[in-house]
């Protein structure tokens, strides 16, 4: 049996925003079950080989060493960016991986078989019809509720997390003290 091989790029602002959006500002994306529902959901084979990179932003401002650390634990590879404040504007810049997402697709296709993409953004329409036309396979995981309708019927395959990916911190913290 020829072991299948996965390049998945997950973007860490979209998902961020999405789960804002969708559950309210409180609520966190759990990346472990993110990761656990890509492999048991969409990959479902237990000898692929998967290369899961997390594409985020970091800002000066914010400390983002634990959370990069528990990315990286759980099996990850890191790709950041930091954000730039254009003060003569106003407004931040370098706040996306929309390029960069596309050009690691584009330079690595030769080490994958199928391209999975964790985002809702209809931007990333433009990459999945050129990947698809290369035979690659295209599968985008994102909430049914925030993704770009180009998007999705773009890709090969599409699957829409459910609310097992996303918690509320406080929540979680009143349940484990109730557990001691």
């Amino acid at each position: 049996m020829v072991e299948r091989s996965y390049f998945m790029a997950l973007d860490v602002q979209n998902l961020w925003y999405s789960t804002r959006y969708i559950y309210g500002k409180e609520y966190r994306v759990d990346y472990s079950a993110l990761l656990e529902f890509v492999q048991k959901s969409v990959i479902q084979e237990s000898e692929a080989n998967l290369d899961a990179t997390a594409y985020l932003v970091v800002s000066s401002h914010h400390d983002q060493t634990n959370f990069i650390t528990a990315l990286r634990g759980i099996g990850f590879n890191i790709k950041k960016r930091h954000l730039i404040f254009n003060k003569s504007r106003n407004t931040p810049q370098n706040t996306n991986w929309d390029v960069g997402i596309t050009a690691d697709a584009f330079m690595q296709d030769d080490e994958y078989d199928t391209f999975v993409l964790v985002s809702g953004d209809g931007d990333f329409t433009y990459l999945v019809e050129p990947l698809r036309e290369l035979g690659k396979e295209v599968i985008v995981c994102s909430f049914e509720d925030n993704i770009s309708k180009s998007l999705a019927t773009s890709a090969s395959k599409v699957y829409y997390f459910d609310d097992t990916v996303v918690y509320d911190p406080k929540q979680r913290w009143s349940e484990q003290q109730s557990q001691v």
